[in-house]
């Protein structure tokens, strides 16, 4: 932070007293809940950012989603960055400033959502240099919630506690499953667009019920299942299925991983991506480790209880699915961490353990390729790739590749990345996993 203080002492925005000897510094606040009177904004990490903004505007507090990064964003944002950090920094930095920007915007009415982090990465500290930003920038008005992993991120709730909580996991849970069925489907629509559309409107109507309290979630997610079954598929042979992991911000943000689904796809893949709903599984299952270590107690019941909730709501949410996605390719987070241990230690705070964990049983589930996305200069993205090659080896040579990305377009990425998919078909081939059979999507759909 003091490198960034002296860094930023030279930005036109820096405030100076008088007689320009000693800066005016006035700091902002970081809080762990929203003040009122705010418009509470969220970064834009994926789709899920538009059910947790939802889920805050039915407790009354005033929520949005910022839109998904640009070009612009990051342009903002590299004025007030030496190009060293983390790129998901670089990129809600951006994000941030671009509103705070906007003639339109109120600063002393506007909070964003950044939140700690007490693992071995730099995420936790990037709340804590947006917040010397805005003060050099004059945006000490601003305000930065900041709740922490250490509760289970159950602060943001400004005293709503549990019950935020749960319709919050029960958001991320329907969010998963509607994504997990557009990428079976939209790799095998006829009418190219289809899936898109009725992954939008299934999209709006789950915010519509979140902020309505979830209270005809169930309807709501029938009828999302019975559209899903309207789309015309191709028959014939499956796809190679490839798994996309990785760092979680980039892994979920088309923008900010390169458009790397977008790009599979193209290149003839049926894509997976972890759940979302799996980092707050993790963080639950931290809660009750860190409450042990510590002799708390009452933190050791309060996560069990958490944990019983979310597997209870959970089974709920999915039941109206059974039979319309691969069922056999979802992970629980603990045979995450029972599998990674050859490559890294389960208390390995963050997305090492996660990632590595899920491409090792995947490995044995039927994909043909493994795509693991990281930013630049990531320390945890780097041990990921560092490991890598030994997985590799352990899992029948299975196709992977690791793409770090820092939002620079680079022509040898789709290069790479048709390599990649050549192998992943051989393999596929190889492996017996093209039969038709194994597209279980086709049980269930409106078939031309």
């Amino acid at each position: 932070i003091t490198r960034y203080e002296a860094f930023l002492d030279s930005l036109k925005g820096s405030r100076m007293n008088k007689d320009k000897k000693k800066e005016v510094y006035i700091p902002g606040t970081m809080s762990s809940s929203p003040m009122e009177g705010r418009t509470l904004y969220f970064p834009y990490l994926s789709d899920a950012s538009y059910t947790i903004a939802a889920v805050c505007r039915s407790f009354g507090i005033n929520a949005e989603s910022l839109p998904m990064q640009t070009q612009e964003d990051l342009d903002l944002a590299r004025k007030y960055t030496s190009s060293r950090e983390c790129f998901p920094m670089i990129a809600t930095t951006g994000s941030f400033l671009k509103k705070l920007m906007d003639p339109e915007t109120d600063p002393a009415k506007v909070s964003f959502f950044m939140p700690d982090h007490n693992g071995p990465c730099r995420f936790g500290q990037y709340n804590r240099f947006q917040r010397v930003l805005f003060d050099r920038l004059g945006f000490n008005k601003t305000e930065i919630i900041a709740p922490s992993n250490d509760d289970s991120y159950e602060s943001i709730s400004g005293g709503h506690g549990s019950e935020f909580r749960l319709n919050c996991w029960k958001g991320f849970v329907a969010f998963d499953i509607i994504r997990k069925l557009k990428q079976e489907r939209k790799p095998y629509e006829i009418v190219p667009g289809t899936t898109e559309r009725v992954y939008q409107q299934a999209l709006n109507d789950l915010c519509n019920s979140l902020e309505n309290k979830a209270r005809d979630l169930t309807d709501t997610l029938a009828k999302i299942a019975y559209d899903f079954t309207q789309i015309p598929l191709l028959n014939g042979k499956r796809k190679p299925v490839v798994a996309v992991v990785g760092e979680i911000f980039m892994r979920d943000n088309h923008f900010c991983s390169a458009q790397i689904v977008h790009r599979l796809e193209k290149f003839g893949a049926e894509t997976w991506i972890a759940p979302f709903a799996e980092w707050l599984s993790y963080s639950t299952i931290r809660y009750t480790r860190d409450s042990k270590w510590k002799g708390d107690f009452k933190g050791v019941i309060k996560s069990k209880l958490q944990e019983y909730f979310q597997e209870r709501h959970a089974s709920k949410i999915i039941k109206p699915f059974h039979g319309l996605f691969d069922e056999d390719k979802e992970v629980a987070v603990k045979d995450m961490l029972n599998a990674c241990g050859p490559y890294v230690h389960r208390h390995y705070d963050g997305d090492p353990a996660l990632n590595l964990g899920t491409s090792a049983i995947l490995a044995d589930r039927g994909i043909s390729g493994i795509a693991n996305i990281l930013p630049f200069t990531c320390m945890p993205g780097t041990l990921v790739a560092s490991v890598s090659d030994q997985l590799r080896k352990d899992k029948n040579n299975i196709p992977y590749v690791s793409i770090a990305y820092d939002g620079q377009e680079d022509s040898s990425i789709d290069l790479r990345l048709q390599a990649f998919m050549h192998q992943a078909y051989q393999y596929a081939e190889e492996k017996g996993l093209n039969d038709p059979s194994t597209q279980a999507i086709h049980n269930h759909v409106h078939q031309p």
